[in-house]
C-alpha cells in the first residue's frame, strides 16, 4: 500500500513540475481533444466508463460526441450515445475553464434474465433491451495540467423515459 501512495505521489509531482514548466496556448477553433470519464449514473446506481471527443468550432463553441458504458447492477447494462455542445468560459490566468451543455441522443439499457418475486412465487423474466431518446442539460469544469493535457469533471442530467444524473470525471488530452 505504501509503494503504491508512493508512485501516485510521483506521478502527480511530475504533472505539476510539468504544469509548470510547459507553455499553455489559448484555445483556438478547429481544436481537437479526446476525454476519457470514469463516473456514476444515479438512477441505476451504477459506474461507467466515457469516451468523449471535443471539437471547437469556434473559440467559445464546440461540440462534443460522447460514448458512455454502464457496467452491469441488478442485472441491467446501459450504453449512452450523446451529442452535446458546450459554450466554454476560458480563465487563462488560473488555468481553469467552465462550461454548460445541452445536447441529444440515445439511452439503451439491456435487462439480462432474472428471478424475481411476485405474490410469493418465483417468476422468471426474459432478457430484453429498452432504447429511448433523451435530452441532457448540465455543465463541467476542466483544469489544464499541461500545453495540451487537462483533468476535467462534468455532471449530466438525462431527461426521457428514465431520467438520471451522470457524474464523470476524467483526463483529455488536447491535439
Amino acid at each position: 500500500m505504501k509503494k503504491l501512495l508512493l508512485v501516485a505521489a510521483f506521478i502527480t509531482a511530475a504533472f505539476s513540475m510539468s504544469a509548470q514548466t510547459s507553455q499553455i496556448r489559448s484555445p483556438q477553433a478547429s481544436d481537437f481533444a479526446v476525454v476519457g470519464h470514469v463516473g456514476y449514473q444515479t438512477n441505476y446506481e451504477r459506474f461507467g466508463i466515457d469516451l468523449q471527443g471535443r471539437y471547437n468550432l469556434m473559440k467559445n463553441i464546440r461540440i462534443a460526441p460522447d460514448i458512455a458504458f454502464y457496467f452491469p447492477n441488478d442485472k441491467v447494462t446501459g450504453l449512452d450515445v450523446m451529442l452535446n455542445a458546450h459554450y466554454v468560459f476560458y480563465f487563462p490566468q488560473d488555468r481553469f475553464s467552465v462550461y454548460p451543455l445541452a445536447g441529444f441522443g440515445m439511452q439503451n439499457n439491456f435487462y439480462a434474465k432474472q428471478t424475481v418475486m411476485i405474490d410469493g412465487t418465483e417468476a422468471k423474466t426474459d432478457s430484453h433491451s429498452k432504447t429511448d431518446f433523451a435530452f441532457n442539460l448540465g455543465g463541467g469544469i476542466s483544469y489544464q495540467i499541461s500545453a495540451q493535457g487537462f483533468l476535467n469533471a462534468e455532471v449530466k442530467f438525462m431527461l426521457g423515459d428514465n431520467d438520471n444524473a451522470a457524474i464523470m470525471l476524467g483526463y483529455g488530452y488536447r491535439f
